[in-house]
């Protein structure tokens, strides 16, 4: 009880600085989206593209439900599923060092994921819940995987696994790693062949199922098509795109990720010290580590966010370095110091500013974008939600049809898609100028440079953010729209 109440105070601490920052991440904002449209009968795959899972946007469609806008809400239901896996976290830990040790690992891994990208509502947050719970429920059965309670906790895993599959299709990688572990152990136990494959089976079918309830109900709304496009056709197309400036991101990552590697490996050599071998458990946490190391390589664009499940395995092997006398609670206590410093010192003033900006941006929004829509071209696409505006296209992520990573993955010509989002007149298109996005689709670039030089007035030109590369966000005007009048001068400072 302590713990867990000390974990969600941690989470609180580190996160709520950016409650109510409308901007902050980027990802986030349309799995919003697509969750409040929900409730307007709009169907993800269909009337929203996206190559997320279902599950992803029943999560958002839930939040959705909650008082608000949704930005808020979000933000502390993603702080509580944070909190609830550095519980879960702790608990894997107590199996090998005491509470206090094994709480620190939790609080690591609520600092860690900060550090990462994961400070407000990206899928690892969500799906690591999931995982978490699974590979607690794997370590019990590991000694009778074939027993009555094994088999019972062996197929609770899997179904776990696959509802984390179901957040992000990523998770793929760490449920065949638990699924393997299971078969493994009742392997060693000397299962017979038969009872080996029943039970193999049994842990697909368990791990697949919500898989195959989605495909269920598409394939009874008429839409399997939409699905099967979107959840398997463009990851293939996909695969792990590389730009210009992936290089980069992956120094920030390992950066970044740098202090949470140092405190795993020390931990690895604390328990396998204190245990004088490398016990099964420790083998199963490097395991799961290596696991989601590989998934981070996998995807490509080494975004920082994709190491949030590796966040999870480095944190609880931690815990037995936090467990060394005097040394352990110093380690915590400079491995926790940035992350605090940066939720106290630094988000404040970043999510004053981002709050401000997005304020300025939504005023000079023509208010027709209620009743005859917007586009965002290129932005934060919470300025739907924000500014109340409809949307003209399936394809309405900002990477979506200005991307020529993301062209080939659509399932149809994205210049023929971005023409009939065109077409039907959005009140309002918004761009940027001076992006620092380099993955540009350059026909859909000269297209839209076509209609808004011929269709649209520039209604607003204002500062993305007020820090960092000096994008523009350009508010477009139907030409035959009544001005909005617009503030001058850049958004006030944090």
């Amino acid at each position: 009880m302590l713990a867990g109440i000390t974990l969600m105070a941690a989470a609180f601490a580190l996160r709520a600085a950016q409650f109510g920052n409308p901007i902050n991440g980027l990802d986030e904002q349309y799995y919003l989206l697509v969750g409040d449209r929900m409730w307007q009968g709009l169907l993800p795959y269909v009337d929203l593209w996206d190559r997320k899972p279902f599950g992803l946007f029943l999560i958002f469609a839930g939040i959705r439900l909650l008082p608000g806008d949704g930005v808020i809400a979000a933000q502390v239901v993603a702080t509580m599923f944070a909190a609830a896996t550095a519980l879960v976290a702790t608990l894997i830990a107590r199996r090998r060092t005491g509470w206090a040790p094994a709480t620190m690992a939790g609080i690591l891994y609520l600092g860690a994921i900060n550090e990462l990208w994961g400070e407000t509502s990206q899928t690892p947050v969500f799906y690591n819940l999931f995982v978490a719970l699974a590979a607690l429920l794997v370590l019990r059965a590991t000694d009778a995987p074939l027993s009555p309670r094994g088999r019972r906790l062996g197929i609770a895993a899997m179904l776990l696994a696959g509802l984390a599959l179901q957040v992000k299709t990523i998770a793929l990688f760490e449920g065949a790693f638990l699924g393997c572990w299971l078969l493994a152990a009742a392997w060693r136990t000397g299962a017979r062949p038969p009872a080996l494959l029943a039970f193999t089976l049994r842990l697909a079918l368990a791990g697949a199922a919500p898989t195959l309830a989605v495909m269920a109900l598409y394939l009874a709304l008429g839409h399997f098509d939409g699905w099967w496009q979107a959840n398997i056709l463009s990851v293939i197309a996909k695969g792990a795109p590389v730009d210009p400036g992936a290089h980069r991101r992956l120094i920030e990552s390992l950066v970044l990720a740098a202090p949470l590697l140092a405190l795993a490996l020390l931990g690895l050599w604390a328990g396998t010290q204190r245990f004088a071998r490398w016990s099964g458990e420790i083998l199963f946490l490097i395991g799961w580590g290596w696991v989601t190391a590989i998934q981070f390589f996998v995807i490509g664009g080494f975004w920082p966010h994709y190491a949030l499940p590796l966040a999870l395995s480095c944190a609880v092997l931690a815990a037995s370095g936090f467990a060394l006398p005097r040394l352990g609670p110093a380690l915590f206590a400079g491995a926790l110091a940035w992350p605090l410093w940066h939720a106290v010192m630094i988000n404040p003033a970043i999510a004053r500013s981002d709050r401000a900006a997005a304020a300025r941006v939504v005023a000079a929004i023509p208010p027709q974008v209620r009743d005859q829509c917007m586009f965002v071209y290129e932005g934060p696409v919470a300025y739907y939600l924000l500014a109340g505006g409809c949307t003209v296209t399936p394809w309405s992520f900002s990477a979506h049809l200005r991307s020529a990573v993301e062209a080939p993955t659509l399932g149809v010509d994205p210049v023929g898609a971005l023409r009939a989002a065109l077409d039907s007149r959005p009140a309002a298109i918004l761009t940027i100028a001076n992006s620092q996005w380099n993955d540009r689709f350059a026909a859909n670039d000269r297209l839209i440079a076509q209609v808004l030089a011929r269709d649209y007035v520039r209604a607003a030109a204002l500062p993305n953010r007020d820090y960092g590369p000096a994008e523009t966000i350009l508010v477009w005007r139907r030409r035959d729209l009544p001005a909005t009048p617009v503030e001058p001068g850049p958004a006030p400072r944090g």
